[in-house]
């Protein structure tokens, strides 16, 4: 992969083009980067997407086992997928930390952070604040605006939040228009592998339902 990339940034650098990675080789001044940051952040491209969907993906099927009224509320009605996607997001991002360096000495929290200082961010508390989500530890699909966190803010939000979307998405239409009903299998419990890039579930085993009514 590494080859491919050295060789695929040497190819781009310079050339106009609509994708990210030209749009990146194109910058000039102050804002350039180099072949290694450019070959780290493809990387981050590539591999950011696969680990954080798939963890997403696990924690949505793990709570959507728990609530079968949930469950049975987005196979009576398909087009609240959406919401259902923000919802299970809200409640079990799949990178919950982020990670910020302060770059001037700082007071939070009646704390003062000199400069250079790691501080991290926990998204997940972000996303249960009462002030603004009634019952926030429950799942509703009803909520409406769902201003949560999991893709980050301002202008480190996550690039690809689109793409992930779209593939939850799918991804719930179609499991639960082919089998809408199943549990955890009997006797196991799901357990979250730490530490980690991202977090998600090891394993979630599911005893499926032949021929339940939908």
């Amino acid at each position: 992969m590494f080859t491919y990339l050295s060789e695929l940034v040497a190819a781009r650098r310079g050339v106009p083009g609509p994708d990210v990675l030209s749009e990146l080789l194109c910058l000039e001044g102050p804002d350039a980067l180099t072949d290694a940051e450019v070959i780290g952040l493809c990387f981050l491209f590539v591999l950011a997407g696969l680990d954080t969907v798939t963890d997403a993906l696990g924690f949505g099927m793990e709570r959507l086992a728990r609530n079968p009224d949930r469950r049975q509320e987005i196979i009576d009605d398909p087009a609240l997928v959406p919401a259902a996607v923000e919802e299970l997001l809200r409640l079990d991002p799949p990178a919950p930390f982020v990670p910020r360096i302060t770059t001037a000495e700082t007071e939070l929290g009646g704390r003062t952070l000199p400069a250079g200082t790691r501080v991290t961010a926990y998204i997940a508390a972000v996303n249960r604040d009462e002030a603004r989500y009634p019952d926030p530890y429950g799942v509703d699909f009803q909520r409406g605006d769902n201003p949560h966190a999991s893709f980050g803010v301002g202008v480190h939000r996550c690039l690809g939040s689109h793409l992930a979307r779209l593939e939850m998405r799918l991804v719930y239409e179609e499991w639960h228009r082919l089998i809408p009903h199943y549990d955890i299998a009997p006797g196991f419990s799901p357990a979250v592998k730490f530490p980690r890039g991202t977090v998600g579930l090891e394993a979630l085993p599911l005893a499926l339902t032949p021929g339940a009514p939908r």
